[in-house]
């Protein structure tokens, strides 16, 4: 019985250098994604981050003008100053529709392919300009006058600009860098050279452009009345933000999809009317062109089976050792082992090749062969090896399953370890193992060198 516990508390260390080189495997996976995420920031740092567009709203300057009285030290009436305040004021859409059209566009660094996009439409808003008495008094009996119009687009990376026209009734503006707003700073604003003819009309302002990107596209729904049609070729679009498009279609060729949001049911356009809430972050909604299948997250989620790949493999051979009285050395499972192991780097690497599921399926064959041939000598059957590499193959193929169904993976993994588990038991429910244990102690106490 000694010489048995002995083995076993080999086995036991030897599995657990395997499951410490499992995490360091894993470690490699964690790596690869560090540095797809590092590439992914330098094509943003030379391409455009992802975009976030406000606007166009509406700045208004003016000067409002009021006396002030001096009194001297005993409350007599000296004089009275003529003052002037200059101030800004913020107006919002009262309709804001954007109809466009996400492009993808790849890009690479090295094996790492970054979805890109080229976002081109047209951005129509409906604007009231004020008039003096639409100005609030900051003081009695003061007189307001209006110095100045423009109209700002906030966008969080300029840098992504192609093409932007403005125009207001028809009317080409002359656009300049910056919003001239605190928060955000990043855009561009567009002055409305005749203001003075405008005051108290409706604004029909258009804007066509063309933005480049990284990753999503969002926008802030700053109308009374936000409308956004977006039409691409990517199949796999990803919705995210405080709103959900709705109505959308995705398939093979592409997605459309459409937001309609009314003014009351965002905060948006009240943070705006602050100057403390007129951020990019004020509820946006947005779009994110994904990868179905992120070869790295996969791998990764693969990587975390190790363990399952290792206990279940050996834990197989260890029974097999003890039912038919087989002499197998530690080796034999270190080698079995390692070959599991193998199977998360090829998977890795060749993913970054040819895809996730084909590599899958050539690591997963390859490791399930060489192990299948290398078990037809360990345990002196053909037959017996032949089934176990098929059920080898079968436990590599529902762990392909259960990658595939994020989803439910907690339930099929469970009913996986319940199937094992009764087959197991199914299988040994006769096994006399006091009988076994000490048929197997003799064996092994046979096998150690000087006891011959």
């Amino acid at each position: 019985m000694r010489s048995l516990s002995r083995k076993l508390l080999v086995l036991v260390t030897l599995v657990g250098i395997l499951l410490l080189a499992g995490h360091l495997i894993r470690g490699v996976v964690l790596d690869r994604i560090a540095n797809r995420s590092s590439a992914q920031e330098s094509i943003a740092a030379s391409l455009a981050e992802s975009q976030t567009l406000a606007g166009p709203v509406l700045m208004v300057r003016y000067a409002e003008r009021f006396t002030r009285p001096v009194f001297d030290d005993k409350g007599k009436l000296i004089r009275k100053e003529d003052l002037l305040e200059r101030g800004e004021k913020l107006f919002l859409p009262e309709a804001l529709k954007l109809s466009g059209t996400l492009h993808n566009e790849t890009r690479y660094r090295g094996v790492f392919r970054i979805n890109t996009y080229l976002l081109g439409g047209s951005l129509q808003s409906t604007l009231r300009m004020p008039t003096a008495e639409d100005l609030s008094h900051s003081h009695p009996d003061s007189r307001i006058e209006i110095e100045g119009a423009q109209l700002i687009i906030a966008l969080s990376d300029p840098r992504g600009i192609r093409q932007l026209r403005i125009s207001q009734g028809g009317e080409p503006l002359r656009i300049e860098a910056g919003t001239g707003l605190k928060t955000p700073a990043t855009g561009v604003n567009a002055a409305l050279p005749n203001f003075a003819a405008l005051l108290g009309k409706t604004l029909n302002i258009r804007a066509d452009l063309q933005i480049a990107g990284t990753d999503s596209f969002a926008m802030l729904p700053l109308g009374r009345e936000t409308t956004v049609g977006l039409r691409s070729d990517w199949p796999h679009p990803s919705f995210g933000g405080r709103f959900l498009p709705v109505n959308r279609k995705v398939g093979d060729k592409g997605f459309e999809a459409e937001w309609q949001i009314n003014g009351v049911a965002s905060l948006a356009r009240q943070a705006w009317e602050t100057d403390a809430g007129r951020t990019l972050k004020a509820e946006p909604f947005s779009v994110s062109l994904i990868d179905p299948v992120d070869i790295y997250s996969m791998s990764d989620r693969a990587s975390k089976y190790s363990e399952l790949f290792i206990l279940l493999t050996l834990g197989a051979f260890l029974l097999f050792e003890m039912l038919r009285r087989l002499r197998l050395h530690p080796l034999n499972y270190l080698l079995v082992g390692a070959a599991l192991l193998i199977f998360f780097l090829l998977l890795l690497s060749l993913s970054e090749q040819i895809g996730f599921g084909p590599a899958y399926l050539a690591a997963g064959s390859a490791c399930v062969l060489l192990i299948g041939f290398y078990s037809a000598q360990l345990l002196r059957s053909a037959w017996l090896a032949g089934g176990f590499t098929v059920g080898l193959g079968v436990l590599y193929s529902a762990i392909y399953v259960i990658l595939l169904s994020e989803q439910n993976a907690l339930l099929m993994g469970s009913l996986l370890l319940f199937a094992l588990l009764a087959c197991v038991m199914i299988g040994t429910r006769k096994v006399d193992w006091h009988k076994q244990l000490a048929s197997n102690t003799d064996v092994a106490s046979a096998s150690v060198p000087g006891e011959q």
